[in-house]
């Protein structure tokens, strides 16, 4: 090979060097690397977070339906005093109105 031609081929290599020792320090190291992921959630703790967290919200959904449940109760309940009043109601009405008949008739006389 001419010495001109290696020359270049040298002159390549030595732009090329450079410019990686440029990008090198740039470049972190597998330690560096090891650092910076270190605080990062691994698969288990991730599982065993969603665990925790599935957990409970099946203590807070439990608990949840137990107040459900007894509001759901409670409306029974005054569904039933409701109709019992009603009847009541309608009865005393009913009292009422005979009386007024009653009033009414006897004023006619």
């Amino acid at each position: 090979m001419p010495p001109e031609p290696l020359e270049q081929v040298v002159r390549n290599i030595d732009m090329r060097l450079t410019r990686v020792e440029q990008i090198l320090p740039t470049l972190a190291t597998k330690a560096e690397l090891a650092e910076a992921i270190a605080p990062l959630a691994t698969r288990a703790e991730m599982r065993e977070e969603a665990e925790r967290t599935r957990r409970h919200f099946d203590v807070v959904a439990e608990r949840l339906e137990g107040h459900i449940r007894l509001v759901a109760e409670g409306q029974v309940a005054l569904q039933e005093q409701m109709a019992d009043m009603r009847v009541e109601l309608k009865a005393d009405i009913a009292q009422l109105d005979r009386r007024v008949m009653r009033l009414e008739a006897a004023g006619r006389t």
